[in-house]
């Protein structure tokens, strides 16, 4: 819900902007369309108390000063999760070590100023958790059946808000904020037997070159 919270006061903030777009069309200089740029990213699970880090890249074309389409991967090299055991074996932790890459294709739309622009984006894509090991941590370890988890290629759609700097007309550095969710189907954390949708924070931080 926080997450949600964040994501609808930068939609808000990016419209309240946009009705000035075409205003400034007319008045700013042609700028470069083709944008090519590397991230960092942060991936907060919703369903785990889990961080992960990655390292993607983006490739974005500008159809108007106000409106552009873009897609993008990131590559999450540890995403392991661990899960709580039920009561029935107090103390004892399953771990899931694994592998995330997400990628998303859509829109961003809203107002671009010659310093600084603000957007919202909405993206819909995928994203497949790979790794088919578990591990136990606890005293009873001996004792639990462990169970070994299927992955599949999940369904996925990213919302939010983006900020962007300008220092030069060639250069443009970008911080990301929105919630991505995923409709889970794999047989796997968070949902083993019916599909759940899960919201999870994400945020990324790069730069883009313009062509």
């Amino acid at each position: 819900m926080k997450s949600l919270g964040l994501v609808c006061m930068l939609v808000t903030l990016a419209s309240c902007f946009a009705t000035d777009a075409s205003a400034q069309t007319a008045s700013q200089p042609a700028h470069s369309r083709l944008e090519v740029g590397a991230q960092a990213g942060l991936f907060s699970h919703g369903s785990f108390d889990k961080t992960s880090a990655g390292i993607g890249g983006r490739l974005s074309f500008d159809v108007s000063r106000w409106l552009t389409v873009e897609g993008e991967a990131t590559f999450f090299p540890d995403d392991d999760v661990s899960v709580q055991s039920p009561g029935l074996t107090p103390g004892l932790r399953i771990q899931y070590p694994r592998k995330r890459t997400e990628a998303f294709f859509g829109m961003k739309a809203g107002v671009r100023y010659d310093r600084v622009g603000f957007f919202a984006k909405a993206r819909p894509g995928f994203s497949h958790v790979s790794g088919n090991g578990v591990e136990c941590l606890g005293e009873v370890c001996a004792l639990a059946l462990l169970i070994r988890p299927e992955y599949a290629t999940e369904f996925a759609f990213d919302l939010g808000g983006v900020l962007e700097f300008y220092p030069s007309r060639r250069i443009a550095a970008r911080f990301d904020l929105g919630d991505t969710m995923i409709r889970h189907t794999s047989v796997a954390p968070p949902c083993w037997t019916e599909g759940c949708t899960s919201h999870n924070l994400s945020t990324k931080m790069g730069v883009g070159f313009r062509f």
